[in-house]
């Protein structure tokens, strides 16, 4: 089992679980997968790819494929509990509406988000979105933005754009290794492990976003992303919605309508423009959603496992 970063970050971590439902143990099976940034066959994205990149498709699955994915995960899991938010929970927010963000580069949280450039399995250079998280090199995105879930084949060439908007971006930064979870392709596609997290060449010149593992206490939620159905992924959006449930690793969030180019970018508890400790907690991110499903989105419960994959990253071990 990886050691987190410090006895400092551990009582961090701690402190902030205390609002939250219990994530559970480790899982006994999973195994870390990782791919170290060595001389590459393909040319670096050029100015012109990086302006151009296609947003990365949304993801999409039938409830058979989700119950299955659900299964999968709460075999590995079992003392992870199913949750719906109760009505007492029941948010007063205006949800569903995307709205664009002006200046990402002008205040937390958005500062530390950011677009994620790379060639996709075939080469095509492609954009999920993404932030750094909790440590100053660390970026956290969905899995599917990094590797291939279907074949297990990795992407390579990603540049993170900081407050990228409309091809301005404050920060540019390339990467060192990445890594996640086989059981997000292995035996099959699961979307409750899609995430993963990139060591970068360089250091947030901002404070990074903090991250929190569990069930929000509360059902508010605000979204982040870089949708081509909202802004054609040139543009930070955030939503305002809530979260409905948790079953088999999979958190649902009612209110968010945003599609392709999203995938990776945050999900906030607590948000607030502006907000210091405690607040603007990274919970999850944007992973999937049903098909026919144009108003919900998916993502992965993030758990003890999760911690340990960041930390993993973190410590540099990714480059073993």
């Amino acid at each position: 089992m990886t050691r987190l970063h410090s006895a400092p970050y551990r009582a961090a971590v701690a402190l902030l679980a205390l609002g939250f439902a219990a994530s559970g143990a480790s899982a006994a099976n999973l195994t870390i997968e990782n791919l170290k940034n060595t001389t590459e066959g393909r040319a670096p994205l050029s100015e012109a790819e990086l302006e151009s990149a296609r947003p990365m498709p949304g993801k999409e699955v039938s409830p058979e494929e989700l119950q299955e994915m659900q299964q999968r995960f709460r075999a590995l899991n079992p003392n992870i509990l199913d949750l719906q938010a109760g009505p007492d929970k029941q948010g007063s927010l205006v949800k569903g509406v995307p709205e664009k963000v002006d200046d990402p580069s002008a205040a937390a949280p958005y500062w530390s988000t950011g677009r994620l450039t790379f060639r996709d399995s075939d080469g095509v250079p492609s954009a999920c979105s993404a932030q750094f998280v909790e440590s100053a090199s660390v970026i956290l995105t969905a899995a599917h933005c990094v590797m291939d879930e279907k074949t297990g084949k990795w992407f390579s060439n990603f540049v993170f754009q900081r407050a990228y908007n409309d091809g301005e971006t404050a920060q540019t930064v390339g990467w060192r290794c990445v890594s996640l979870f086989d059981a997000f392709h292995t035996p099959a596609p699961n979307y409750a492990y899609d995430y993963a997290f990139i060591l970068a060449d360089g250091k947030d010149d901002e404070k990074p976003l903090a991250m929190t593992t569990g069930t929000p206490a509360s059902t508010a939620l605000t979204a982040i992303g870089y949708p081509a159905n909202f802004g054609n992924s040139q543009f930070l959006y955030k939503v305002d919605g809530e979260w409905a449930a948790v079953s088999g690793g999979v958190v649902t969030m009612k209110g968010n309508p945003m599609r392709s180019g999203n995938s990776g970018g945050a999900w906030f508890t607590d948000f607030k423009v502006g907000g210091g400790a405690g607040e603007n907690r990274v919970i999850s991110l944007n992973s999937h959603h049903l098909k026919g499903n144009t108003e919900d989105e998916n993502g992965p419960l993030f758990t003890a496992d999760t911690n340990l994959l960041l930390a993993h990253v973190a410590d540099a071990k990714c480059l073993d």
